[in-house]
């Protein structure tokens, strides 16, 4: 082994190559293993060389013998170690061997004498160092500011030309140079003299405002963002995948990851966005590769996956070729769930499907879209004012496909504003404008109708009730058994209203009643036939009668049954779960097949995990619990590890995809058709910013992370 002098050990020592979380290691041997970045953490004498896809002993070779007992170092020291199968052992049989023992005590000697000798010749060679540094850590942090307030606040950094240099003292420019520009200028204007003297003085190769260090100062804010979240996300030890896809306004097609977790540190259940992934392929095996690549390239632990929660696609939640069922085949435990709001969404539109139903929302939408324009609209606002003075809705809602509770709220609002609609709907009629007010004459028609009347009548009378339950679904710390629960509770008032169907129609009637008699409409049975095919065939004369048998009842029915299919099925996986929350007879039964089920999360044996459970049982019985994240504030980690462990998976598991969905919403901001060619990196490093509002970023730390790479000014 060839003697090496300070110098080489020092830099040895401090400035040794470490690799990215995210780095790919190469798998080698006959099982394909690879070394894990986490070893790296374990053993701090471990130094992996690129090239050589091995490690060594960093002390070892700085302060080991070249023999011992006459025999020559191999592995660690002169040659590389690759044996990953058995790596564990050897790293622990390495570090106990008496001269890796002698070699730390020497490191920790030679480190604190040979920075006290660094420093001193540094402070001697250059007085001025730390001066300098300073100054242009002082020019950047404006810019950095900036460039921070434009991503916090979604607002376009570019304009038509930012390019070149450009005057400060002026405040407006003559042309658009954009929004990250102008602020540069007011910061000037507000006193900020450095900012002023470096954009009057510097070098036009050197004025750090062009597009390029931009997107440098975006890329590194990106990565500080995302780092953060991954450490969170793998300290948590489970998580849920949530997916979703959308085609943006340059027609590429956004794979919008998010990740749920409980945090320990704030006891709270977290949404995370991290990315958007452009994505061709968009078969589930192309879908599956792209999720579980991304997810591993920003160096989040797949080993903790533990749940899927996507929409009902077939390319997602397909049984064979879907994606929950690939990641599945590589990830047994991670559970797939179809999102809570799309399946209630699903309800929702099969029990509207009854004839008369689907035709008086096919009416309502109509009347929605007619008044939407102006002068419409003003029409519509004189009559509110006129016969409903104590309503604040000025506006109808039309039955939005993707937000979900608008449909609800659509129905409610078309109700409550009605006979401002009739109102306007006969105004429009009489204009001289024949397309109009033929148009505006047919929805009238259309709306004076007995049965749309008594289906709009329904529709309220169920959307009243399941509204609640779309509004929750949308709240993030929503886990899985609260779902359920208030799913169960809309199917025991709905049943309630199903078996008192007689009494609760009679109401409903009443009040069509009241309505028809406002507008003189005439309430009747339609005519019967022989032989009926499209429609129900209820003999009777009564017209209450007729419309309870032939639209209330089946619509209970069909609505009942939906939710029961769609989202009660979701019961199934949580039967073992409840035991964890509730006293159930069972529960013993229950938690063993937890235990089995996640034996590879639990360290415990079995004896010790229902002690564990037992003592649980009464804790909970004594102070009942109301919640799954309540139970983890409860659950002490250290008495009951097992118990944590199966909390913290059943916290993770996914309700709904609404934060996949709302990150679209960001994407729309940032990607307009004026922004339409953005790249990937600097769409990503925006969105975290905008998104990720409660994570800290300060400009120390974007600069901290830009003065590890080589560059011109220097800053560390």
């Amino acid at each position: 082994m060839r003697r090496i002098d300070s110098e080489q050990i020092y830099q040895i020592l401090t400035n040794t190559w470490y690799p990215e979380p995210s780095y790919h290691f190469i798998a080698t041997g006959k099982r394909n293993l690879k070394f894990q970045y986490k070893w790296l953490d374990r053993w701090k004498w471990l130094a992996y060389s690129k090239s050589d896809n091995g490690v060594y002993c960093k002390y070892c070779i700085s302060f080991g013998p070249e023999e011992v007992c006459s025999q020559k170092l191999g592995k660690f020291v002169v040659t590389k170690f690759d044996d990953w199968p058995h790596a564990i052992d050897k790293f622990n049989e390495h570090q106990k061997n008496k001269y890796h023992l002698t070699a730390v005590s020497k490191v920790d000697g030679f480190l604190s004498v040979f920075n006290k000798k660094q420093n001193n010749i540094a402070v001697q060679l250059d007085n001025n160092l730390k001066l300098e540094i300073e100054q242009n850590r002082q020019i950047l942090r404006p810019i950095i500011e900036t460039i921070i307030l434009c991503g916090r606040q979604g607002l376009a950094l570019r304009g038509h030309k930012d390019s070149g240099h450009f005057q400060p003292d002026e405040l407006y420019s003559t042309e658009n140079d954009g929004n990250f520009r102008a602020f540069l200028r007011y910061r000037v204007s507000g006193g900020d003299i450095i900012l002023k003297n470096h954009l009057q003085n510097c070098k036009k190769n050197a004025m750090y405002t062009s597009p390029e260090f931009q997107n440098e100062i975006i890329d590194t804010i990106y990565h500080i963002i995302i780092n953060k979240l991954v450490c969170k996300i793998n300290q948590s030890k489970c998580y849920t995948v949530l997916a979703d896809e959308t085609c943006d306004i340059s027609s590429v097609e956004q794979f919008s990851l998010c990740v749920r977790y409980f945090d320990k540190e704030t006891k709270t259940l977290r949404e995370d966005f991290l990315k958007f992934v452009p994505v061709v392929d968009v078969s589930g095996k192309g879908l599956a590769k792209v999720l579980l690549d991304t997810l591993q390239s920003i160096g989040i632990n797949l080993d903790f996956l533990r749940g899927q929660g996507y929409d009902g696609a077939s390319a997602m939640q397909g049984k064979f070729n879907g994606v929950q069922a690939i990641v599945k085949e590589s990830y047994p435990l991670a559970l797939y769930l179809h999102c809570s709001s799309h399946s209630l969404n699903l309800c929702i539109s099969n029990a509207c499907n009854l004839k008369p139903i689907r035709n008086a929302t096919g009416t309502l939408q109509a009347v929605c879209v007619f008044l939407r324009t102006p002068k419409r609209q003003d029409v519509l606002e004189k009559a509110i004012d006129k016969f409903i003075t104590d309503t604040r809705k000025k506006k109808l809602k039309k039955l939005c496909p993707t937000r979900w509770v608008e449909r609800h709220e659509a129905v409610l609002v078309f109700l409550e504003l009605y006979d401002a609609i009739v109102e306007a709907l006969e105004n429009i009629s009489s204009w001289n404008d024949m397309d109009t007010s033929s148009q505006a004459s047919n929805l009238l028609c259309s709306i004076k109708q007995g049965e749309f009347l008594i289906c709009i009548f329904i529709l309220v009378n169920v959307f009243s009730v399941s509204l609640p339950l779309s509004k929750k679904l949308q709240d993030e710390h929503l886990d899985l058994t609260e779902a359920i629960e208030l799913a169960e509770n809309v199917i025991e008032v709905t049943t309630q209203r199903r078996a008192e169907a007689e009494k609760q129609f009679k109401n409903i009637y009443n009040d069509v009643l009241k309505k028809s008699e406002k507008f003189d409409i005439n309430i009747k049975v339609p005519r019967l036939a022989n032989k009926q095919e499209h429609r129900t065939n209820v003999i009777t004369d009564s017209a209450e009668s007729y419309y309870r048998v032939s639209l209330y009842i089946p619509f209970l029915d069909s609505f009942n049954q939906q939710l029961n299919d769609k989202i009660l099925v979701h019961k199934s996986i949580l039967s073992n779960f409840l035991c964890l929350v509730k006293d159930k007879e069972n529960s013993d039964e229950c938690f063993k097949v937890l235990l089995k089920t996640y034996e590879v999360n639990i360290e415990a044996d079995v004896h010790s995990a229902l002690g564990e459970f037992s003592l649980w049982k009464q804790q909970i019985k004594s102070k009942p619990i109301t919640n799954v994240v309540s139970a983890l504030a409860e659950c002490n980690e250290n008495i009951y590890p097992s118990i944590y462990t199966l909390l913290n998976i059943l916290a993770s598991l996914p309700v709904t995809t609404a934060t996949s969905e709302r990150s679209f919403s960001t994407l729309r901001r940032l990607k307009t058709y004026l922004r339409n060619t953005i790249t990937e990196n600097r769409l990503n490093g925006l969105a975290l910013m905008n998104i990720h509002r409660d994570v800290k970023v300060t400009v120390e730390e974007v600069i901290e992370n830009m003065a590890r790479k080589s560059r011109r000014i220097r800053l560390l």
